[in-house]
């Protein structure tokens, strides 16, 4: 945390539980869970930072044959229980059931966008949403295989996900953060380097930088 680069929302250090069930199971009980979350602040404050940044990151189904879906009466109620100060998603497809073998990107978007308004609302925490690259997790695949519809990584891809697509989904998302001042001007992007689910922002040989640029021209370069 004291790394120079780390990330911080307003001294607090940003630390993000991606799969909550298996947060809650680790400690066996959402009480023995929200204990080791306060021993974790604990510990961070006396480090020197103000408090500890706990993000959850949400699931409406699962992707991974590991996942399993969080099944809670209130989910508001068990954020504020373990301790969570926002929420998030990963990828779009956690919100949105692809077509298979192919679903238009810019669909994928409108499905996304329409949750995302929509749990804004629910959410009594901020929730910082998401912008995908892209979707091919066939190269996970044993390539010798039939690709059927049978579940990850056997499952639909995302088409059509130019730069020039992707650049308008940022600029969707300028537009969504303009309307919801409750997210802190705070998003995120998937991916960095998942190549082999088709969901990097890295140059490659194809589209060179253009993703990179994409968030550049949207958002500038600082």
């Amino acid at each position: 945390f004291k790394h120079p680069s780390y990330w911080q929302i307003d001294g607090a250090p940003y630390f993000s539980v991606y799969d909550l069930t298996r947060f809650v199971e680790s400690f066996g009980s959402v009480d023995a869970t929200n204990k080791a979350v306060e021993a974790f602040r604990a510990k961070v404050k006396k480090a020197g930072f103000k408090d500890l940044h706990l993000n959850a990151v949400v699931w409406g189904q699962t992707i991974l044959p590991s996942e399993d879906k969080l099944f809670v009466d209130d989910l508001n109620a068990f954020l504020k229980k373990v301790g969570f100060a926002s929420a998030t998603s990963y990828v779009w497809i956690h919100h949105v059931t692809l077509d298979f073998p192919t679903h238009e990107y810019n669909d994928c978007k409108k499905e996304y966008n329409a949750y995302a308004d929509k749990f804004a609302g629910e959410i009594d925490l901020p929730y910082y949403p998401n912008v995908t690259m892209g979707w091919d997790s066939s190269p996970r695949a044993a390539q010798t295989d039939e690709l059927r519809n049978i579940g990850y990584p056997f499952m639909g891809a995302l088409s059509n996900n130019t730069p020039e697509n992707f650049k308008h989904a940022l600029a969707d998302m300028k537009d969504y953060l303009d309307k919801h001042p409750g997210a802190g001007n705070i998003f995120n992007i998937n991916c960095w380097n998942e190549w082999t689910e088709g969901s990097y922002l890295e140059p490659d040989q194809v589209n060179g930088m253009a993703y990179l640029e994409a968030i550049r021209d949207v958002f500038g370069a600082e």
